[in-house]
């Protein structure tokens, strides 16, 4: 007898539907498998088997054959497992067929006929919901994941024995019980950061308050011990909200790569993803045989920070410069491509010089030479590609004396929660700008948007064209200016760009001029 099940399989960040077609009938017992299937799906006949008659199925001897198709689509990861078995019993009669239909199933089953739950669960229920399905079975280990989606009813079941009692309606499993969506976030510090923790480097932290609010790339340099990784660390404490569809994207890309942790839920804080120099070229960019999000894509709507960014491999540092200006980037792989998005906050930390003390000439003994050569291992097209770069000084003891006097804290501007406010007022300027568009940051105007935004009276034009010709700047770096130039005039409240927040603008613009 004939049955068919649908279920779906991750391209990518997407999911694409499939039909699992099983036959049950006479002929020399096997179970034969086709459809384009990746070891693990292989995999599948075994665990079947086992965990139905574990389950108290009895089946006699018989030939089965399941496709997956279409057959032009490589079908890989452990959630067929579940609709291969309802197939296989809808086809011996134990499963109401017409039941079936609009019905999208996902599921690995372990020998006792549990549920185990799987990676990429969001993705295939958007699916389910766009092509019309009215009811999806998920494990309950994925029953946050699957109750983010609206529009759909999501059941989340722990054991194969269950999910046929539901789909025949027995013993009220008829609906869907309400679940309170749990939420997680994908930040690497669980300890409580604040930027009142930083002693000094009022600088510093002018412009990574700067940096936040209009989402622009930012690169630390300064010696050893002089914040830059505790700066770093502090940015996700100052960040504005993410909107519901922001959240649901960064979900959605968890979900894919099996991380949502244990709680499977929505994802509610902007990423802060801080990889070793040692990471491999596919970990950071995204690859592998079934193309995985990388470290860039895993950092969407966030922060990537790279410290002791010099540390890093050329090809990895070079592989950057096209995600950063396209916000996505593809990986090609036989005949099919995969394209994730790259839309994060860069932020670079490293040393003036390999000892770390340049320019101070009584602690820094490196040539020039040397400089030039530690400096020109991040290339100029990638300096090119930070809108800012700030120097950090050597803390002063002074500075770590007045953290406290008589006991009381003094008073402090840099707070998290004072840039914070200061962040999310910016935020909401930038979002009644832009509103109809696909940006929500300044840093990502096009040269269209800087035109139509970032319109400079006589002199403050006059200025710019003094700083384009006698520093030689690229067209990238004359608009990096001027984006900066706006949020900063957005921090201030004025509605045009004036002589000072350009000037402010060209200081943060410190690019280091290297060979490389």
């Amino acid at each position: 007898m004939y049955s068919c099940i649908s279920s779906a399989v991750l391209h990518g960040l997407k999911a694409e539907l499939v039909k699992v077609e099983v036959d049950a009938g006479n002929g020399l017992p096997g179970f034969d498998m086709s459809g384009f299937l990746g070891s693990e799906v292989k995999e599948a006949r075994e665990r079947v088997r086992v965990a139905i008659r574990n389950s108290g199925f009895n089946l006699m001897p018989q030939r089965i054959v399941v496709n997956i198709s279409p057959a032009d689509i490589r079908k890989h990861g452990t959630g067929f497992d579940l609709p291969i078995a309802l197939g296989i019993l809808a086809a011996n009669g134990y499963i109401d067929e017409t039941r079936l239909d609009r019905m999208l199933v996902l599921g690995e089953l372990g020998l006792n006929g549990d549920i185990n739950g799987v990676t990429g669960v969001l993705p295939c229920v958007l699916c389910a919901r766009n092509e019309g399905f009215n009811k999806v079975v998920i494990p309950v280990d994925n029953e946050n994941e699957g109750e983010i989606v609206d529009g759909v009813v999501v059941k989340a079941i722990a054991n194969l024995k269950d999910v046929v009692r539901y789909i025949n309606g027995e013993d009220g499993f008829s609906g869907n019980k309400n679940v309170t969506i749990k939420e997680t976030d994908c930040t690497q510090d669980s300890e409580v950061l604040d930027f009142s923790d930083i002693r000094g480097g009022d600088a510093a932290k002018r412009a990574t308050l700067i940096a936040v609010c209009g989402m622009h790339n930012i690169m630390y340099m300064g010696p050893p011990g002089s914040g830059k990784t505790m700066m770093a660390r502090r940015i996700p404490t100052i960040m504005p909200e993410m909107t519901f569809d922001e959240r649901l994207e960064v979900t959605n890309i968890y979900s894919v790569a099996g991380q949502l942790g244990s709680k499977r839920g929505l994802i509610n804080k902007r990423p802060f993803r801080a990889p070793y120099c040692n990471v491999t070229k596919s970990a950071f960019l995204g690859g592998g045989m079934y193309p995985v999000p990388g470290e860039v894509t895993l950092a969407g709507k966030g922060v990537l920070f790279l410290d002791e960014m010099t540390e890093f491999r050329p090809d990895i540092l070079e592989g950057l410069r096209q995600p950063l200006e396209d916000r996505c980037i593809t990986i090609v792989r036989l005949n099919n491509s995969y394209v994730f998005p790259t839309d994060f906050m860069l932020v670079g930390a490293i040393n003036p010089c390999r000892c770390g003390y340049y320019p101070d000439r009584n602690r820094c003994n490196c040539s020039e030479q040397d400089i030039e050569r530690f400096l020109g291992r991040i290339s100029n097209p990638l300096w090119d590609r930070f809108d800012m770069c700030v120097r950090t000084e050597q803390i002063k003891y002074s500075e770590l004396q007045s953290e406290s006097i008589d006991g009381k804290e003094t008073d402090n501007e840099y707070t998290s929660e004072k840039m914070s406010g200061i962040v999310r007022r910016v935020r909401k300027i930038q979002m009644d700008r832009f509103r109809g568009r696909k940006i929500m940051f300044n840093s990502q105007m096009n040269s269209r948007d800087v035109a139509e935004f970032c319109q400079l009276g006589k002199t403050e034009s006059k200025l710019m064209s003094d700083i384009y010709s006698k520093k030689h700047l690229t067209a990238r770096g004359y608009h990096k200016i001027l984006k900066t130039a706006r949020t900063i005039a957005d921090i201030e409240g004025n509605n045009d760009i004036s002589m000072s927040n350009i000037s402010e603008a060209f200081y943060y613009r410190g690019i280091p001029d290297v060979k490389g």
